[in-house]
């Protein structure tokens, strides 16, 4: 099947145009690239597949069991410690909380009902009468649990909600306070939390607690010193969640049961496994019936005629909630220049990058959102076009000079490490247009090739130059927890990027009392980053997420994974 052939196929198929991904046919293809600061819609786009009788009968085989594919685990399902998103996929099954985000990123009711005072201060969630998978009750204690974990002295974890401001906060994570004093338990399903000051995060920090059972865990929660509950074994761990882990095996898998007693109702598929898959082989496990759903298909025209042709293979198409990004280590004395940074980002040829890997499944970012969030904006901003020109004056403005076919400072050629895993087809296509690049500046520009914990440990510990990832974002818009100074909220800003003006921004941002001020507050933050440049936004792709024909109720959306815990429950396998 041809190109032509296969957009027209798409068109025909799809209620919404793939322009909301980025792209449609050449004409419009050209122009979104002209115009990359037009937000994508947040739609699902659904190409149904043509011959479920093309089935393999190893997925066809497969009675009460749902596989879905993922890269490798970092084998961390503790719930309050996962990194990875692999680890998130099996914590998220396990587990169920207070709220959820809907299609539109809004937060509604989960276990609980919420309410909402008047000045926007108390927060009170009524729970609904659930149990855990062992058949004990939930109590509202088991929630505080959650708050006073994420809120311990020695509590390393990637949960911060300081920028809740709950009153009593600061006196039980810096002082000698045993409890957060604005959290009360009102009766066993009723908590009360006050703030000291309303804040547009307040509902997404304070939805997102799951329970810890008092009665199973309680023991283990001990101020200042969480190295048990840390270190516990999560199989067979006892939670709320739609299923329960049952078995982990290194870089092959993590099995589960569902929850006789999920609030939802016993969930319909009775066992789920997450099943290890190579990279670059996602879709061939779907084809071969090895799994029967992989979320993580690159998203281009060969990846969408090849499941076409295969016949059994649903395919859903979505903006990406999340974007990837090139870091910058701002301790690296390089990396200080603002104009280096923006000469740097000016020599990084993105739309070709984007173009090359996702075709019209991708466009180029210029501030660290989503287009398909209500809060992005990106009007009147520097697109940083490819212009080594531009670059090269830059670096001048900055004290560095060509010296023959070096870039010379104080004596010192630039020199930059680029660390990137082995495999990933956005480096693979980006480092060789850096090499060229940065080569033509004068720049001594190398690539090292780590694995995905290695790449990890360099971004978490600030042991690099340069690297590339890719960031989801959640419901909540907020971006303080990666672009504040560490002390401001900080909690993953890595790179060692710090601005007292940012911070206060930001701060601000959150004590909006409207979503038309916050947005509004946002709209200088962004032009302050894109000046800034802490990172490299790269690009939004879409997602290409590819199911059999068996995996029935299936919903996902760009705000919704489809392992969400008012989701998963209802999906069913033939």
């Amino acid at each position: 099947m041809n190109k032509k052939a296969l957009a027209c196929l798409l068109a025909a198929a799809m209620t919404i145009s793939l322009t909301a991904c980025g792209g449609g046919d050449k004409k419009t293809s050209d122009k979104a690239q002209n115009t990359e600061n037009t937000s994508l819609e947040a739609t699902n786009q659904l190409i149904e597949a043509e011959d479920p009788s093309a089935l393999p009968e190893t997925a066809a085989k497969r009675k009460d069991t749902l596989i879905a594919g993922v890269a490798d685990f970092a084998g961390v399902f503790n719930p309050v410690y996962w990194e990875s998103n692999e680890d998130f996929q099996v914590v998220t099954s396990m587990t169920a909380s207070l709220s959820v985000n809907d299609e539109k990123g809004e937060m509604v009711d989960g276990t609980a009902s919420l309410s909402i005072s008047e000045d926007g201060k108390v927060y009170t969630y009524k729970l609904t009468k659930e149990k855990y998978n062992d058949g004990s009750d939930v109590k509202a204690e088991d929630y505080v649990n959650w708050y006073k974990v994420v809120a311990d002295p020695s509590y390393d974890g990637y949960q911060d909600i300081s920028k809740a401001n709950i009153v009593g906060y600061d006196d039980y994570k810096s002082g000698s306070a045993t409890e957060i004093s604005g959290i009360k338990v009102l009766d066993e399903s009723t908590i009360e939390i006050t703030l000291e000051a309303p804040n547009t995060s307040a509902p997404y920090v304070l939805g997102s607690a799951t329970p810890i059972s008092t009665a199973k865990y309680g023991a283990l929660i001990k101020k200042g010193d969480l190295s048990q509950f840390k270190a516990m074994n999560m199989v067979g761990y006892v939670s709320n969640g739609a299923y329960v882990l049952k078995e982990y095996k290194e870089k092959t898998s993590a099995t589960l049961e569902a929850n006789p007693n999920f609030y939802l109702g016993e969930p319909k598929t009775k066992s789920l496994i997450f099943k290890v898959v190579a990279t670059n082989a996602e879709l061939q496990a779907v084809e071969t019936g090895d799994v029967d759903i992989h979320d993580q298909v690159v998203c281009d025209d060969d990846h969408i005629e090849e499941a076409m042709s295969a016949g059994f293979i649903n395919m859903r198409i979505q903006p990406t909630l999340g974007y990837g990004y090139v870091a910058v280590n701002h301790n690296n004395e390089i990396f200080k220049d603002v104009k280096v940074r923006q000469a740097l980002l000016h020599a990084i040829d993105r739309k070709s990058l984007n173009q090359a890997v996702y075709g019209q499944y991708a466009i180029t970012l210029n501030i660290p959102q989503a287009p398909i969030s209500w809060l992005y904006d990106d009007e009147g901003l520097d697109k940083y076009e490819y212009d080594l020109e531009k670059a090269e004056a830059l670096l001048k403005e900055a004290g560095w000079e060509k010296d023959g076919d070096k870039l010379m400072k104080d004596g010192k050629q630039m020199k930059i490490v680029f660390s990137a895993m082995s495999g990933n087809v956005v480096t693979d296509n980006m480092i060789p247009l850096m090499i060229d690049a940065y080569g033509q500046l004068g720049i001594d520009f190398q690539a090292e090739y780590v694995d995905w914990p290695t790449l990890q440990s360099k971004s978490q510990n600030g042991t690099f130059d340069m690297l590339f990832m890719a960031w989801g974002l959640t419901a909540d818009p907020d971006i303080t927890g990666t672009f504040a100074s560490p002390e401001a909220g900080g909690s993953q800003n890595h790179t060692g990027y710090s601005n007292p003006e940012l911070d206060k921004m930001l701060a601000e941002a959150l004590s909006s009392v409207s979503k038309e001020e916050q947005k509004e507050n946002y709209k200088e933050i962004y032009k302050l980053i894109n000046e800034e440049l802490p990172t490299y936004p790269i690009y939004e792709r879409c997602d290409l997420i590819c199911f059999n024909t068996r995996v029935k109720n299936f919903e996902p959306s760009s705000y919704v994974k489809w392992y969400q815990q008012d989701k998963i429950g209802n999906i069913e396998v033939e």
